[in-house]
């Protein structure tokens, strides 16, 4: 029916309940829910309307209101979203128009804008002809609208799938065999 309850660790807000406190049983957050993704001590919310909201945790600007202050009320990011995804301490935003956009702790250059510049707080656009995306703690994966799987951040353990353990700040081609 859309309703979103929430309930557990809130030191941050994360539950959105405007509060910081932990809550043992679930508590009505928000009505005309589609979606929604927990990163790390922050969660991202996407309504009926298309419009994306954030709450908890924002110290890497992750919540992309322009700010790094954490927000236990949700707080409208951006209009025209159709998914989204939570990392550990980044966001990816999939608009309406196939375009990918990233907010947030970007140490690993897990935004994939170019940089490795440790924080983002307004949501910078990506690329273009995604279909699809994903976020980890430190590394993101797109899927092109050509089917092409694309990833960025941190790679120690080769999570980028390119073959190599270096990190990358830019979107890099997956080598599928």
């Amino acid at each position: 029916d859309g309703v979103l309850f929430a309930w557990g660790e809130n030191a941050n807000g994360q539950l959105g309940d405007g509060s910081k406190t932990d809550k043992k049983t679930p508590e009505k957050i928000m009505d005309n829910v589609k979606a929604i993704a927990a990163g790390g001590y922050f969660s991202l919310i996407l309504k009926t309307d298309n419009t994306l909201w954030g709450a908890g945790d924002n110290s890497g600007g992750q919540l992309g209101d322009g700010s790094y202050t954490d927000r236990a009320t949700p707080i409208k990011i951006m209009d025209n979203v159709r998914e989204m995804a939570a990392g550990g301490f980044h966001s990816l935003i999939l608009k309406a128009d196939n375009t990918l956009w990233a907010v947030g702790f970007n140490s690993h250059g897990q935004l994939g804008d170019g940089t490795n510049n440790p924080l983002k707080n307004i949501p910078v656009k990506i690329t273009d002809n995604v279909k699809s995306r994903a976020a980890g703690g430190s590394h993101s994966l797109l899927v092109k609208t050509d089917n092409t799987v694309w990833a960025t951040g941190f790679n120690a353990y080769g999570q980028l799938g390119d073959d190599s353990n270096y990190n990358r700040d830019s979107f890099v081609k997956v080598h599928i065999q």
